[in-house]
């Protein structure tokens, strides 16, 4: 899979309107900035900070300090899998380049769960192996041990699916929107026709804010809601 166009810096509108309002196409090394926050590509180096936005939206958008066997975890589940194994496609939010944030997609779901399942998902398993005897009664050991894949029966029209999390300090400033944008641009320009997203059922603000960017419920299993959008390549 190629890597996506370099980010056209432009001046950015308070309220773009359509994608391509901001001629996002996807940073390869560039970034765009506002003041001092900028959305850049993500690397191995910034998984400490990722990780902790991990752990600060990890209670269905609200602050999980605490709520797991380590704080890490969640960061290990959702974050470091994509950066490490998509990294053309994983992006973070950035303060003094310092991320508080992230957006973090694949191209092919398959084909990165099946990369998961080979390389990512052994390691961790190892690591936490003394915690098997948890995975049914917790959630995110059961997720290390038996990942949970998104829904095969939508992979046809959704085949891309991602993502995103700021720290609350830098919501509500439309970086979330824009975060989305680079996204969606970035899957465009690969040729993707449809990206997903899996929502906890108790996000509700989480939900709002993707059926604001014109995201629609495609179904519901265990307590998520899984969203998509159709991309058009005319």
């Amino acid at each position: 899979m190629g890597q996506c166009a370099t980010f056209v810096k432009i001046k950015v509108q308070t309220r773009p309107v359509g994608v391509f309002a901001l001629q996002i196409l996807c940073l390869a090394q560039d970034n765009y900035s506002m003041g001092q926050i900028a959305i850049r590509s993500a690397s191995k180096s910034d998984l400490a900070s990722l990780y902790y936005v991990a752990i600060k939206t990890g209670n269905s958008g609200t602050d999980a300090t605490g709520m797991f066997r380590n704080d890490d975890m969640i960061g290990e589940v959702y974050v470091g899998p994509y950066v490490t194994l998509a990294p053309e496609t994983s992006f973070a939010l950035v303060e003094d380049d310092i991320p508080v944030g992230y957006g973090l997609c694949v191209f092919n779901t398959d084909s990165f769960q099946r990369a998961a399942h080979e390389s990512w998902w052994p390691q961790l398993q190892e690591k936490y192996s003394a915690l098997i005897a948890y995975a049914e009664s917790e959630w995110l050991i059961h997720e290390i041990f038996n990942p949970t894949p998104s829904p095969r029966s939508i992979l046809e029209d959704y085949p891309s699916h991602g993502h995103i999390d700021l720290l609350p300090h830098v919501q509500g400033q439309g970086w979330g929107r824009r975060m989305m944008e680079t996204m969606e641009a970035c899957l465009r320009e690969l040729g993707s026709p449809g990206f997903h997203l899996r929502v906890s059922t108790l996000n509700e603000r989480g939900l709002g804010f993707y059926a604001a960017l014109g995201y629609h419920e495609i179904m519901r299993r265990d307590g998520e809601v899984v969203v998509g959008k159709r991309f058009n390549h005319e």
